[in-house]
């Protein structure tokens, strides 16, 4: 912002300067008037500089037998657009998952043993399910996947340690990596 602030004020004394000059031609006040180019070349210099300050920035320049044409697009907009997105991605990823299933995938990354109770109406097993269905984490055993769990702790509050019977994917690390990016 104050970047524009200075190129905003660079413009104002620069057309001020420029239109002193063209004021100062027909009252004799300059002795070296410059030619027509040169005051062509110092118009389109100025429009330059008063487009450099403006919030404006072009997005596309084309040349062609029609001349020269640009569009432009407003920073701000741009810039407005892409914070609605990026707060639609962070509302996103903070509810794709449960707080517990959050727990669990955190927990898989940062840990070595993770201790979990089994519980009797199969919370645990639905969270589990369903983040080996978002992809964010895999059974270790192939054959009975996650019903390995069930089958070998099927007493509730019975604690064993989950790295035994599931790993994080690499889905699941990329996901916590975006979600605390976010």
């Amino acid at each position: 912002m104050e970047t524009r602030r200075i190129g905003t004020i660079l413009a104002v004394l620069l057309t001020i300067l420029y239109l002193a000059y063209i004021v100062a031609i027909p009252l004799g006040l300059v002795t070296h008037r410059l030619e027509v180019h040169e005051v062509a070349l110092a118009a389109a210099l100025l429009a330059g500089v008063w487009f450099a300050a403006s919030p404006y920035f072009i997005t596309d320049v084309s040349i062609g037998a029609d001349g020269v044409s640009a569009r432009l697009e407003r920073a701000e907009a741009k810039q407005r657009v892409l914070e609605g997105e990026l707060r639609a991605l962070q509302v996103t990823l903070g509810g794709l998952v449960t707080k517990h299933e959050w727990n669990h995938l955190r927990r898989l990354s940062e840990e070595k043993q993770v201790l979990v109770r089994h519980r009797e109406d199969g919370k645990l097993q639905q969270e589990l399910e369903r983040l080996d269905a978002l992809g964010f984490l895999e059974p270790l055993d192939s054959q009975r996947g996650l019903n390995a769990i069930r089958e070998d702790h099927g007493r509730p509050g019975e604690e064993f340690d989950l790295t035994r019977y599931v790993k994080i994917t690499d889905a699941g690390l990329e996901y916590l990596g975006l979600r605390e990016k976010l």
